[in-house]
C-alpha cells in the first residue's frame, strides 16, 4: 500500500444505494382455498357448488384426509381445504 491510498479506498462506495425488495421468484398461488362447513353441509354439496359435480366430493376428502377420518362426520365450523 503506498502513502496516497487509505484501506478505505479499495472498499466499494454503496453510499447511494437503496433499500428495498426484489425478486425474480414465481408467484405460486394456492392450491387450495379454505371453507368453512355449514349446517347441513355434505362433502358432495360442495363439491356440486365449487365443481359443478357432486362425484367430486372425494377430492375434498383426499385433501382433508390428514383431519378428516370419515367424509361423513363433518361439522358446522370445521374448516376444510377445497382444491382449486
Amino acid at each position: 500500500m503506498n502513502s496516497t491510498t487509505s484501506p478505505s479506498d479499495d472498499m466499494p462506495d454503496f453510499s447511494n444505494v437503496e433499500s428495498g425488495a426484489s425478486s425474480t421468484a414465481e408467484t405460486v398461488e394456492p392450491a387450495f382455498k379454505t371453507y368453512e362447513i355449514q349446517s347441513g353441509d355434505t362433502l358432495s354439496k360442495i363439491a356440486k357448488r365449487e365443481y359443478g359435480d357432486a362425484n367430486e366430493w372425494r377430492r375434498i376428502f383426499e385433501a382433508n384426509s390428514d383431519t378428516m377420518n370419515n367424509p361423513d362426520k363433518i361439522f358446522p365450523g370445521q374448516i376444510i381445504n377445497i382444491p382449486l
